[in-house]
């Protein structure tokens, strides 16, 4: 029994379930409406129909009424000295047009029409039952008035001068017009509840539309999700997940389709390390062979350079002026090549760092001023911003040095035609923040990922390994090191060290004073 339960109740949970559901939902919605508004239409309809009965039967009414009146004002003036034409005046019923009164040979003796008086018209023969108890039904006729045949209802009298017919013509433009009335009112109500009808039925048609948008919508939507990651999965975009906000099969295949991503993503980066491993073991190997190859005769230059500044420079100024010249631009050289080789050593070999609590406000101040010379002739203004209170770091002072002048040094080649270098420096909370920006010509998107790949340089000279040793050695103080820039809009360098004044509050030490620097 619990596991009928069971499946039940993931089946109401399920895709098809849910969609069964709505479905059901919207049919007996759908025929709810409908019967409600069919059995509105027959309310209103027949309640329209019971209002102009009531009036046809008002109208019938007022006329019988209306005849009965006529026939008492005619029975009035048999006794009247008063003709019909003088005392009826006003008081004739609307549904009344004339009254006459008639000799049983049709001599008309009185009337409300002046000019008949005298006149003779057709009666009806005389009733068989007249004198007796039961009443005398009114008699149809026809006569000629005016040039006109009208219709009458002739009701004979006996008086003491003998018989007498009243007369009465009465006006069935009225009744007519109070069936025409309704008839038209009818049809009014009629295509009124037939609008309504289709009114209805285009709302509910549309609802009916709008719902099957909704719900294909809603029940492709994940669908469609799926599908675009899986094309953003395929063109190498590993980040992108599907958003699981569902428990049905559409949100199971979306929880399996992100495991499968993430299998995919760690898989790629074990492999990626497994070769930045062996390739960076391979270089490390060959480098520290070629380094070692390369320092010998660098020493020896170095050495003759030395040599040759002591025991050979001309005695004249001119020459020893060109003489100097000639040697700085060698030990230049030379020096250049003792940092490529550094370089190259410090990103293969494991790092050796000796730790001592400095303020990097010196260190800065510096790297600042060792870039300085070439900043002004290439017309670049130094700013620089340091807090007033210590910012003491731990790390190893002369790798972090190399690290600061090798950003410094890019930035400021980075504007060849003059531009701004600044230096901020801030304590955060447990954080000792640098950021050092430029407003040179900047990167693009695609160099900015490979900003801190080793061997990437967007320079004609050097190995690429300055920013990537950088990156090593941030990292190797607990720190991180992240780059802004875009193409024309300069670049800013952001390096977050851990603040030793925190550390040693932790640990309950007190803080050492600031070491001489080289």
């Amino acid at each position: 029994m619990g596991t009928i339960t069971s499946e039940r109740a993931t089946f109401l949970t399920s895709f098809r379930g849910r969609l069964l559901l709505l479905l059901t939902s919207f049919l007996f919605l759908t025929t709810v409406l409908v019967a409600l508004l069919d059995g509105w239409a027959h309310k209103q309809a027949d309640s329209d129909l019971a209002e102009q009965s009531q009036r046809v039967k008002e109208a019938f009414n007022a006329s019988f009424g209306d005849f009965a009146q006529a026939t008492g004002l005619a029975v009035q003036s048999l006794s009247s000295s008063k003709y019909l034409y003088e005392a009826a005046g006003e008081s004739i019923p609307p549904t009344v047009r004339d009254i006459l009164v008639t000799t049983d040979s049709g001599e008309v003796k009185d009337s409300t029409l002046r000019e008949m008086i005298g006149e003779r018209i057709r009666v009806p023969q005389l009733p068989q039952n007249l004198g007796e108890d039961h009443p005398v039904t009114p008699v149809e006729g026809v006569i000629d008035i005016q040039g006109s045949s009208v219709e009458t209802y002739n009701i004979p009298v006996i008086t003491l001068k003998g018989l007498r017919w009243i007369v009465v013509i009465t006006q069935q433009e009225a009744i007519m017009n109070q069936i025409d009335a309704a008839q038209a009112a009818l049809t009014h109500a009629n295509r009124r509840l037939s609008n309504y009808r289709l009114a209805a039925t285009a709302g509910l048609l549309s609802l009916a539309l709008v719902l099957a948008v909704v719900i294909g919508w809603r029940f492709t939507q994940p669908i469609a999700e799926l599908a675009e990651t899986a094309h953003r999965v395929a063109s190498g975009d590993l980040d992108s997940r599907v958003r699981v906000n569902r428990r049905d099969e559409v949100g199971r295949l979306a929880i399996t389709f992100n495991e499968m991503i993430a299998g995919m993503k760690s898989k790629l980066e074990l492999e990626d390390r497994l070769n930045q491993t062996e390739r960076a073991a391979a270089i490390g190997r060959m480098t520290q062979s070629i380094a070692h190859d390369i320092r010998n005769p660098l020493n020896v230059l170095k050495l003759s350079l030395g040599h040759f500044a002591a025991k050979f420079k001309p005695d004249r100024e001119a020459m020893r002026n060109q003489f100097d010249s000639g040697l700085n631009r060698m030990n230049d050289e030379v020096g250049r090549l003792e940092g490529l080789v550094n370089d190259l050593l410090d990103y293969t070999r494991p790092a050796q760092v000796t730790k001592k609590v400095f303020d990097l406000r010196e260190l800065v101040e510096e790297v600042i001023s060792s870039v300085k010379t070439q900043a002004e002739e290439q017309s670049v203004e130094i700013l620089h911003e340091l807090p007033n209170s210590p910012a003491r770091v731990s790390g190893d002072i002369r790798r972090l040095k190399s690290c600061l002048s090798n950003i410094a040094l890019n930035a400021v080649q980075a504007m060849p035609s003059g531009g701004r270098l600044t230096a901020r420096l801030v304590k955060l909370q447990g954080l000792v923040e640098l950021r050092i920006s430029d407003t040179g010509v900047g990167m693009s998107e695609e160099h900015l990922r490979k900003i801190f790949e080793p061997y990437f340089s967007t320079k004609q000279t050097g190995f690429g390994l300055g920013l990537a040793v950088a990156k090593k050695v941030v990292e190797e103080h607990g720190g991180s090191i992240t780059v802004e820039s875009g193409a024309g809009k300069g670049t800013t360098f952001t390096i977050e060290l851990p603040d030793a004044d925190d550390e040693l509050l932790e640990t309950g030490e007190e803080a050492p004073g600031i070491p001489a620097q080289a």
